[in-house]
């Protein structure tokens, strides 16, 4: 897998969990709190500004409660 097909899929999947997050209603804030990310890493990961860790992917799945795994077989579809 080339740098390109791996940022891609790593979109895929921060636009699956954002579209999770926004339909089971949890809040930035609240992902903030659960994680322990600052206040704007989401929102900056999200606007594709910045590039997250297999970590914050892992933290954020758990706190709306997806198994990131999933996520990951959707994103590479």
């Amino acid at each position: 897998m080339n740098r390109e097909n791996a940022e891609h899929i790593t979109q895929n999947v921060v636009d699956l969990l954002e579209k999770e997050r926004v339909k089971r209603k949890i809040t930035k804030t609240e992902i903030n709190t659960k994680t322990g990310l600052s206040r704007t890493a989401w929102t900056l990961t999200v606007s594709k500004k910045n590039s997250p860790t297999l970590r914050t992917l892992l933290m954020v799945a758990d706190v709306i409660g997806i198994d990131l795994k999933e996520v990951i077989r959707q994103a590479e579809k």
